[in-house]
């Protein structure tokens, strides 16, 4: 049910509070990709998506997959605009870490999943130009902006 989706989303935030305050155990980006995952199926809407997005914000490094959680997250919650913010930040930290890594090393490679997460968060938008920015989106993984 969705209350016992919260309560455990809920439970898995406080595991979190209890490794970094109580033990002094900074959480790896399992333990947060976990929590992420708890509340992006939880049926708090936006509210949710949003405190994914703080989650994401406070851990040291989040991997593609912790980014992707909050993608899909804000999509299921109606965030395109959100979501998309999001997924310009992964390009643009992508294309950093490109710079400074050999590419046979650069481990910040965008997924097709995450394109398609942002189109379809798009494509359930009442925004009038919300077809021009889905549009916007699938022209910037044609140019090859992901794997």
């Amino acid at each position: 049910t969705c209350e016992s989706g919260n309560l455990m989303a809920q439970k898995a935030d406080a595991l979190i509070s209890r490794m970094r305050d109580r033990m002094g155990v900074e959480p790896d980006d399992y333990s947060f990709n976990g929590v992420l995952l708890a509340w992006s199926r939880t049926s708090g809407g936006m509210s949710s998506a949003r405190h994914c997005e703080s989650i994401l914000r406070s851990m040291r490094n989040p991997t593609n997959v912790s980014w992707s959680t909050v993608i899909n997250a804000y999509t299921h919650a109606g965030g395109a605009l959100e979501a998309a913010g999001l997924l310009k930040e992964m390009e643009d930290r992508a294309r950093d870490s490109a710079r400074h890594q050999s590419s046979k090393h650069a481990s910040n490679t965008l997924s097709i999943v995450v394109y398609n997460n942002v189109i379809h968060a798009w494509s359930r938008n009442a925004d009038p130009d919300a077809s021009k920015y889905a549009e916007a989106i699938l022209k910037r993984l044609e140019s090859g902006s992901s794997t």
